[in-house]
């Protein structure tokens, strides 16, 4: 966890000791962690996500047609579709003027890319807050905004190395739903995994060790079974390995985003940008060797700063993103 000072001209984030976790606690949650095959074969505890949002993913950018399939699967749910008018006409995606009434106008203010991520993002918002009994929503917002920022930085770098085609989107998916495995095993124990949570994850310790094979084959098999893309099924499976040059280059973008998502908001606190109210710890400690191998392959290693500054720049659109929307 983390905690905001004033310095007076800027804030700076300083990292405080987690709370312990009650031995109840951590024997419930091994079990849980040890079994999470449990939760993959019975299938009632997270909902399925939602069949447009795979339609999203799979979109070609680069498609002639791709405008009007977005508009399409926007306009097949009325949920999105108000949420997405909303963000179109919102100052921070650059709304003003005569008002935004209809989705094909909104995805040519928004942009086409713009329009993908946004819809993506509430689609995944609306399942993450159905799919979960988490009771404290604060936390479960602070999760969501660390999956925004992790899927922005995972799309910049890919805009960073010049990825064409549906790389930089599925690389931005993979970002928001890596971590897929984690919210089921909170909504199998919802009270426990809030305090888990709440204890910086006991980093270090072998129950965190056993929680990372948990929600990383766990949210393999959810997104397998969903009918996800296989390279987002990759990334939750592998997004805590380090370089591995077998794996697709927009897992590789999601596990460097996973490291680089705080780095967003330590920028944005030396420069003084409004930060969210509630963060939940890293996932991550610093970065590692592998890390930094896996930087150094992809030649991305002159332009982390540069990357950085541009999420962070992004941070006010990340919030609405999040919104109160949890």
């Amino acid at each position: 966890m983390q905690t905001t000072v004033d310095t007076g001209t800027a804030r700076v984030i300083e990292p405080f000791a987690p709370p312990l976790l009650a031995p109840d606690d951590e024997w419930k949650l091994s079990d849980l962690f040890l079994n999470w095959h449990r939760l993959a074969q019975g299938g009632d505890l997270v909902l399925p996500i939602s069949p447009l949002a795979i339609r999203l993913i799979t979109v070609d950018p680069d498609d002639a047609a791709a405008p009007a399939q977005v508009v399409e699967i926007i306009e097949s749910d009325p949920i999105l579709t108000a949420r997405i008018l909303g963000l179109a006409n919102a100052a921070v995606f650059a709304g003003s003027g005569r008002p935004i009434l209809d989705i094909r106008t909104a995805v040519m203010r928004l942009g086409l890319q713009t329009a993908l991520r946004v819809a993506l993002a509430q689609l995944a918002a609306i399942w993450m807050r159905k799919s979960t009994t988490m009771p404290d929503r604060r936390l479960l917002r602070g999760l969501w905004h660390e999956y925004l920022r992790t899927a922005f930085c995972a799309h910049e770098m890919a805009r960073a190395l010049h990825l064409e085609g549906g790389v930089p989107g599925m690389a931005y998916a993979g970002g928001l739903l890596h971590d897929v495995g984690t919210l089921a095993l909170c909504s199998a124990l919802p009270e426990p995994m809030t305090r888990f949570i709440r204890a910086g994850m006991c980093k270090g310790t072998p129950l965190y060790r056993e929680f990372v094979e948990a929600h990383t084959c766990l949210g393999e098999e959810l997104l397998i079974s969903c009918g996800a893309p296989a390279e987002l099924a990759e990334a939750a499976r592998r997004h805590h390995d380090g370089l591995a040059l077998d794996a697709a280059v927009s897992t590789l973008l999601v596990l460097l985003a996973d490291h680089l998502h705080d780095a967003v908001l330590a920028h944005a606190a030396s420069t003084a940008m409004p930060l969210p109210d509630d963060l939940p710890a890293t996932c991550f400690d610093a970065p590692t060797r592998a890390v930094s191998d896996t930087v150094e392959s992809l030649g991305l290693d002159m332009q982390l700063d540069d990357i950085v500054v541009a999420v962070a720049r992004d941070l006010e659109r990340i919030d609405a993103l999040a919104g109160d929307f949890l």
